[in-house]
């Protein structure tokens, strides 16, 4: 079954295409704070950077097409020498029967239910091949070519509806996007599973069994989230009254309402209400407070388990420091606690002092910050802080480069006890440093190990350009470690040795799972450039 589509319907709109263009740019490409006026397509032929939609980040490449919707604001950087695009613009024209008569008057609406933001389709070569047609058609434009080119702009319009693919990479089923539309339409009343499924022309079973692989969730669940949303776009207005709210999205009563909106949450709708006035601490390893840092916030008080999760450390000691920072913690009298996944065991004690928030481990620190940022309600905050960040990477890749080029960087942590090499394995650092900034890593580590520990005297060949340490400890012990390295054969043979390219770093292991800390960590990175010796041409050891 195919989407229903204005132009093809019993509906009054039409979209009429009103002008493309190619436009071609060369070395620092850069636009900044422009606004769409009318419904575009953007096709990216060539090139790669970063482009930022209302505050929404993407990366933008070959091929990438992005849909604009009027009121779209736009900023732009290219990391390509040349960027090249193809520009659609179209006008929408409704049409309204009144007493028998057509009317047509236009409207600044996208022609189809599409969001702003990347568009993914299946058959994305057809989909270039088809924008290019319909642009080489454009540029020949003649009297005579006035239908055929308003036909080519529906006809992609539909070949994009039908290949259309959910963020999962799933096919997009309009049957199921008719039953969502429901939900978002009707959820102040009580929605059946039965209703659903029949809008989608589908058993209940078959219905829910497809949504399920299509979202990722139950149509159950999906409601819920929907229904969720859209209260707390209404408890952020300063005139809500609870139990209004809980009937506008279709809860029986305010008290269920709260129950299933902290269970989705984890806080109840009343603190929800106040969460930019709310006093907040944080129990975290991974750098929380610096996360509320970066949202203009300074918590209360801190737990950073600091001594407590190092198993180099006795346990009486560890229990000393624990006891120590639950007490400034209670002295604080917080009215919020967000904790990691590592104080998870410590739940019952922090939701004895204040209301506790633990949230699951992830390997993307950009779902903790916005996390966070939802939690004390500065969202805006955490998507301007993702653009600086955006931004801010593009240049440092750009001035990388030329120094780093093809050389190998390892990375190396030296406790009191062992030597860590840092592995490739999946993590917010590695991500950064190779996905992102396109470095090159040193196979010192097995691919599937996040990292390795050694005693000092039995570390492998530390076969890389460039070494970057990362003291743990300035104890003695940890630098008697360190002496026993400097002994070995695999440190005295590394070409990061022998060429002077060896660098204290700070901890970026936890750096990187907050903004403030990753733009610490290029920021480093720069600093290395300045400092490093410019190897020979030939002659180093392992290549």
């Amino acid at each position: 079954m195919t989407e229903q589509f204005p132009f093809i319907a019993e509906t009054s709109s039409l979209p009429l295409l009103s002008s493309m263009c190619r436009v071609r740019r060369g070395e620092n490409f850069r636009v900044q704070g422009k606004t769409v006026s009318r419904p575009m397509l953007c096709l990216i032929l060539q090139g790669d950077g970063v482009l930022v939609l209302n505050d929404t980040v993407y990366t933008a490449q070959a091929g990438s097409l992005f849909v604009l919707k009027p009121g779209t604001t736009i900023e732009a950087a290219a990391r390509s020498n040349v960027t090249e695009c193809i520009l659609l613009s179209m006008d929408t024209v409704c049409l309204q029967q009144v007493r028998g008569e057509w009317k047509m008057t236009s409207s600044p609406a996208f022609p189809l239910d599409w969001e702003t933001g990347r568009l993914l389709v299946r058959h994305e070569q057809q989909a270039v091949l088809r924008l290019e047609q319909l642009y080489e058609t454009y540029r020949g434009l003649q009297p005579d070519h006035f239908i055929s080119i308003h036909s080519q702009l529906h006809e992609l319009l539909q070949f994009l509806s039908e290949n259309r693919l959910e963020a999962n990479h799933e096919k997009v089923d309009p049957a199921l996007e008719r039953s969502i539309m429901y939900m978002r339409r009707y959820m102040s009343e009580g929605i059946s599973m039965d209703q659903l499924a029949k809008i989608a022309g589908l058993t209940p079973s078959s219905y829910s069994r497809s949504f399920k692989k299509a979202k990722g969730m139950s149509p159950t669940d999906y409601l819920n989230r929907l229904r969720i949303n859209e209260a707390k776009k209404q408890l952020t207005e300063e005139s809500c009254v609870l139990k209004d709210v809980a009937v506008s999205v279709g809860y029986g009563n305010e008290y269920y309402f709260s129950r299933k909106f902290k269970q989705t949450l984890g806080i109840a709708p009343s603190v929800y209400m106040k969460r930019d006035q709310l006093r907040v601490a944080t129990a975290s390893i991974m750098g929380f407070h610096e996360n509320l840092a970066s949202l203009g916030l300074r918590p209360v008080a801190v737990l950073e388990g600091e001594g407590v999760f190092d198993r180099e450390s006795d346990e009486y000691e560890q229990e000393r420091r624990l006891t120590r920072q639950f007490d400034q913690l209670r002295q604080a009298k917080p009215d919020l606690i967000i904790g990691d996944f590592y104080h998870k065991p410590y739940y019952d004690r922090l939701k004895s002092i204040a209301p506790t928030i633990i949230l699951e481990s992830t390997d993307d620190w950009k779902e903790n910050h916005i996390r966070i940022a939802e939690l004390v309600g500065r969202e805006k905050q955490a998507l301007l802080n993702f653009k600086e960040l955006e931004f801010r990477k593009l240049e440092a890749s750009l001035n990388l480069q030329p120094y780093f080029g093809q050389k190998r960087l390892a990375l190396m942590e030296i406790t009191n006890q062992f030597i860590r090499l840092q592995g490739t394995g999946e993590h917010p650092l590695n991500n950064l440093l190779y996905a992102e900034l396109g470095l090159q890593h040193a196979q010192l580590v097995s691919p599937e190990s996040s990292r390795n520990e050694y005693v000092a005297d039995s570390i492998p060949v530390l076969d890389t350009d460039y070494l970057l340490i990362h003291r743990a400890s300035l104890q003695p012990a940890s630098e008697k470690v360190f002496r026993r390295m400097k002994q070995t054969a695999s440190w005295n043979r590394s070409p990061a040795v022998l060429y002077g390219n060896v660098h204290d770093i700070s901890n970026w292991q936890r750096l990187c799972w907050t903004p403030g800390g990753r733009l610490q960590i290029l920021n480093e990175l720069e600093q290395i450039t300045q400092q490093s010796v410019v190897f020979p041409q030939a002659g180093l050891i392992g290549h």
